[in-house]
């Protein structure tokens, strides 16, 4: 697993302990989010037919881990309700170069991978503090989705890019992530 450089602190458990509904709309909304950014990836970059098979599998799954979210939501008597803005995305995308076709896929790989490892971390987090149950068992699994997810992008930046190329990029990714979510305010929220 990435080795983030910024470990969430457990005040932010706390947040999500207090607030439960809010964390499972934001969450919500970032699977959903998650799933048309793979596809956008897919529709973008037509010419790597791994990338587009890999994007189309994490779409759905995805996609079906939005429904799990709402329907946990629904159980609870609750709506995704609207989406507001991610400032931890907003952050990272500054981080984009987009003047290059190839050097803009390398970054969002690595970006998505770093995203993906963060879910795990908050995750697991999030399991620690939930007691017995469906949403607790729900966070376990995903925990290992994430891991896998991450596992995915970085390996995709791998099988596209130099390896040296790679890891000096995702090394700064890394410096620049844990900039920004060291920056944010602790809420009841995924990012």
């Amino acid at each position: 697993m990435l080795r983030l450089r910024y470990q969430t602190p457990s005040t932010w458990q706390d947040a999500v302990l207090a607030d439960l509904n809010a964390f499972l709309r934001d969450h919500a909304h970032a699977e959903r989010k998650v799933a048309s950014s793979a596809m956008a990836l897919a529709g973008q970059h037509h010419r790597r037919p791994e990338l587009v098979a890999e994007m189309i599998d994490l779409a759905l799954e995805e996609l079906t881990h939005f429904k799990q979210v709402h329907d946990l939501l629904v159980a609870r008597g609750q709506t995704i309700g609207q989406d507001g803005p991610d400032l931890y995305m907003g952050g990272l995308f500054k981080q984009l170069r987009r003047r290059d076709v190839n050097e803009y896929l390398l970054d969002r790989l690595l970006l998505f991978g770093i995203v993906e490892a963060r879910g795990c971390e908050r995750f697991q987090m999030v399991t620690e503090v939930l007691p017995e149950g469906p949403v607790r068992a729900f966070y376990l699994e995903l925990t290992r989705c994430e891991a896998r997810h991450h596992a995915l992008f970085l390996r995709l930046a791998r099988q596209f890019f130099e390896a040296d190329r790679v890891e000096e990029r995702l090394d700064a990714l890394l410096d620049a992530e844990a900039e920004v979510v060291a920056g944010l305010v602790i809420r009841s929220a995924l990012h």
